[in-house]
């Protein structure tokens, strides 16, 4: 094999991972500038050099080539890639079709669950060019086997030495299986629950008079925050809390008889706040809502943990966020997470307009994302309007800049009942 075919096969392992070739689409293209990049300036021994081995490649019947205005054997435009196998067989390393099957041989002989049924039939070239192979299955089996038989005290670098001797081990792991946990649960396969393993160690803040109750049965001895300040509460911690109430404002004390969610008790409301510098300036009106919590712009799994509870506890939610289309976007999530709707404060073509000449200019790909904005969300009265405020301006508002005080001391939270549901 040349030099120049050994590059132009190297451009094709390279990209065939990410392509619609390994999982079965259309064999992957390749112009000749993915293979020597600046090829139109490139010397003219490397343009030849490239030419004669791609029609090298192409009478072995590995390639098809795609000339410049069909005028063979003069300019070369593109390299179409035909034979994977044989074009991994020649660069002496199995294809994703052979470890695609190894890791389903794998996930047949590690278990017999749901999860391990679901990756013995589905695992495909596509997943194993992600890098699930057999020793990536055994492995996910050996912790989920070390799981299973309960496992305290150490952290997941401990964890991934402990099984594999091997530090980085785990999360390799975590990484490779991400899109296949994801897809089994979007089938309702149930699959091992690994974010725990996470070590980005995600954690919100929220601040309000609340009782958080970690058990159902024992009423008697919740959290509580009485004094309304500002907590700090990850992932772990939120997971074992069962429900969240407001503190009565009368009628009540810590210690006594009185029950924790008395009769009578006015509808819970929360505001989310996107940005972190915000979120301390409203923490000052929690008057006005139950509480405030902060989603650090695109929620964490704490952040969304913490609103699902929140939602099943019966809050009402409001939020308050950048005026550009991922703040947008971020309100849309909270929907969906809440399943409820979520009514926007100061997100709105009026606060746009007042705050515009403080505006910052928007990227092209950024002002493209309102293309992700669902029917749904544009229907949250006043949402449409920014939009196009939005778009028209080329500008985004950020929230630090928004002075909040006159909506919140006002009490002016906005009509839910109108809003549509996610």
């Amino acid at each position: 094999m040349t030099v120049w075919e050994q590059r132009i096969i190297d451009a094709f392992l390279e990209r065939y991972p990410l392509s619609t070739a390994a999982s079965g689409g259309r064999p992957l293209r390749l112009k000749t500038s993915g293979i020597l990049p600046d090829f139109d300036r490139a010397s003219p021994d490397d343009r030849e050099s490239l030419l004669e081995a791609a029609e090298s490649l192409e009478r072995q019947g590995l390639v098809s080539l795609v000339w410049v205005n069909r005028r063979k054997h003069e300019e070369l435009a593109a390299l179409v890639y035909h034979e994977s196998e044989a074009l991994f067989a020649l660069a002496g390393k199995p294809s994703p079709s052979t470890v695609a099957e190894e890791a389903r041989c794998a996930a047949r002989e590690a278990a017999q669950d749901p999860f391990f049924r679901f990756l013995a039939e589905t695992l495909s070239p596509e997943d194993a060019a992600r890098g699930i192979d057999g020793e990536a299955v055994r492995d996910l089996a050996l912790l989920v086997q070390r799981l299973s038989a309960g496992q305290k005290g150490l952290t997941p670098r401990a964890l991934s030495v402990a099984l594999y001797g091997d530090s980085k081990r785990l999360e390799g792991l975590l990484d490779v299986f991400s899109r296949v946990l994801h897809r089994a649960r979007r089938q309702g396969i149930e699959a091992p629950e690994l974010s725990f393993l996470d070590r980005s160690f995600p954690e919100t803040m929220i601040a309000g008079r609340l009782i958080l109750t970690m058990s159902e049965r024992d009423t008697t001895s919740p959290l509580i925050n009485a004094t309304g300040s500002i907590l700090g509460l990850p992932l772990v911690t939120i997971l074992t809390i069962k429900r969240i109430t407001p503190v009565p404002t009368e009628g009540w004390e810590p210690h006594g008889g009185a029950p924790l969610n008395p009769a009578g008790f006015k509808r819970a409301s929360v505001l989310t706040v996107e940005n972190k510098e915000t979120f301390y300036a409203l923490t000052e009106y929690v008057h006005t809502f139950d509480c405030i919590l902060y989603t650090g712009g695109h929620p964490n799994g704490a952040v969304r943990a913490l609103i699902s509870l929140l939602a099943t506890s019966g809050f009402e939610f409001h939020h308050a966020g950048d005026l550009d289309p991922d703040g947008i976007l971020i309100l849309q999530e909270l929907m969906e997470i809440a399943g409820k709707p979520v009514g926007p404060v100061h997100m709105d073509q009026a606060t746009f307009e007042q705050y515009r000449y403080c505006g910052r200019e928007l990227e092209r790909s950024v002002l493209r994302r309102t293309a992700l904005i669902k029917e749904a969300t544009r229907a949250i009265p006043g949402i449409a309007a920014l939009i196009q405020s939005i778009e028209a301006a080329g500008l985004g508002i950020e929230q630090e800049i928004i002075d909040y005080a006159e909506v919140l001391n006002s009490g002016m939270r906005g009509g839910l009942a109108s809003q549509p549901g996610p």
